[in-house]
């Protein structure tokens, strides 16, 4: 955390190296913190009441911040991530039937043909040192193809990852120029998001061309079928705008899930072994899994423990469209409004011993305090893949976990780094050896 000291401008420029030590140590403790960055009100919001109030009670008045569609833009376009208004509604309500309970039995088979796959690779480790993070970005990149395209990634996954890898580490990142210059302005930042974005929809052009001719009729649907039945012919750009959204989101956030989970696990044998003793009691099969899923109590609790620790999304933002008083707290018409999910998962006043990996937390039916618990968002603009991502987290660390014992090779301590995802400072070597039943 930063200094109480750091002024609204400081804020700003750090968020783009790393958002978790850009907020003041008094966000723990004050609802509303108000500070000033080039003459502009910037409000950091930590309290239940007052993201309450934000994105709720008066969700009207707080829009997506624009800056944020200049970083999001050359990777999701127009899609759900940074619409507004009637078209995200539009978008939304054509997107909901993909991601209904419903369907969940269907993408459980995907995920665990996957998985399946990934335990086979890692077997072959015998012993020596692996790239968990690596392994987890493809097994992440896999479920995603068949999931969503019935496709093996191997077609395109090595040029996905490397536009994506690209993205997170250039154009992705949050400069100053993107919050006080005008929309439209030319930069050099523009260009090069403007050649991004060139390259990377045609990438996706071509992975929709190829599962439009690899497609037949009578096979089990996937996401792509209730996606483009929803928007209908009539609307190929935004179809492939979501198809974008969906592989960023879906292969980044769960590959990060994943790692950090391995990485906590690796830490602590004693949830490691308990997660693995449920494991064995239940079918994970690619048949079984779904009849399985809602049984899988440690390993859910475990996934919602790291998601605590290390949210891949870990801030909100908007802008005030009007003044409003926020727990006492006058909150000027343009704020930029930040809402640090990071800090309010390591409240004291809400997490004792915040910092500690502790999935008792979420067992026994038990639930956080309202508005303290923000891993998927908040509000209208929760994710609407939440609980297909859970699933995905949930299957795939129990049959991990079934199969084989975590280590890690060294005590160099992995440090996150957030810029538009939580992500490690560096991928360590873990040594993953069968398990004895």
């Amino acid at each position: 955390m930063a200094s109480d000291r750091i002024g609204g401008l400081q804020v700003l420029f750090t968020i783009r190296r790393n958002a978790l030590s850009a907020f003041p140590k008094r966000c723990l403790h004050e609802p509303v913190v108000r500070l000033r960055a080039a003459g502009r009100p910037l409000a950091l919001v930590t309290a239940p009441d007052a993201i309450g109030h934000m994105m709720i009670t008066h969700a009207d008045d707080y829009v997506r911040l624009p800056f944020g569609r200049r970083v999001l833009g050359p990777i999701v376009g127009k899609g759900l991530l940074v619409s507004e208004g009637e078209t995200w509604r539009q978008q939304r309500r054509a997107m909901a039937p993909a991601f209904a309970p419903r369907n969940i039995p269907i993408m459980s088979a995907h995920i665990m043909r996957c998985t399946e796959a990934s335990c086979e690779r890692l077997a072959q480790s015998r012993g020596r040192p692996v790239n968990l993070l690596e392994e987890m970005q493809t097994l992440s990149l896999e479920i995603a193809a068949t999931s969503l395209f019935s496709m093996e990634a191997a077609t395109f996954g090595p040029q996905v990852r490397a536009l994506v890898s690209e993205y997170m580490g250039t154009v992705g990142r949050l400069y100053l120029a993107d919050v006080f210059l005008p929309e439209g302005t030319p930069t050099r930042m523009r260009r090069r998001r403007a050649d991004f974005r060139k390259r990377w929809t045609q990438l996706i052009a071509s992975i929709i061309e190829a599962r439009h001719q690899s497609g037949t009729a009578g096979a089990p649907r996937d996401l792509f079928d209730l996606l483009a039945q929803a928007h209908g012919p009539d609307r190929q750009d935004l179809l492939a705008d979501e198809v974008s959204t969906m592989i960023v989101a879906g292969h980044e956030t769960t590959a990060l899930t994943l790692f950090w989970m391995c990485t906590l696990l690796a830490k602590s044998p004693e949830w490691q072994g308990m997660l693995a003793e449920e494991a064995t009691r239940h079918d994970l099969s690619v048949a079984g899994a779904g009849k399985s899923l809602p049984k899988l109590e440690i390993a859910r609790a475990v996934v919602q423990e790291t998601l605590r620790l290390y949210s891949p999304g870990f801030m909100a933002g908007r802008l005030a469209k009007r003044s409003h008083e926020v727990c006492g707290v006058e909150v000027p018409e343009g704020s930029i409004v930040l809402v640090p999910f990071w800090l309010i998962h390591r409240t004291p006043q809400w997490w004792p011993n915040p910092t500690a990996f502790d999935p008792s937390r979420f067992l026994n039916d038990a639930d956080p305090a309202r508005h303290t618990y923000l891993p998927f968002g908040v509000g209208r603009h929760v994710c609407i893949g939440a609980q297909l991502a859970m699933s995905e987290a949930t299957l795939a660390i129990a049959r991990l976990a079934q199969q084989f014992t975590l280590t890690m090779r060294d005590e160099r301590p992995v440090l996150p780094v957030a810029t538009l995802t939580t992500r490690p400072d560096h991928a360590p070597e873990f040594v993953l050896q069968p398990r004895a039943h």
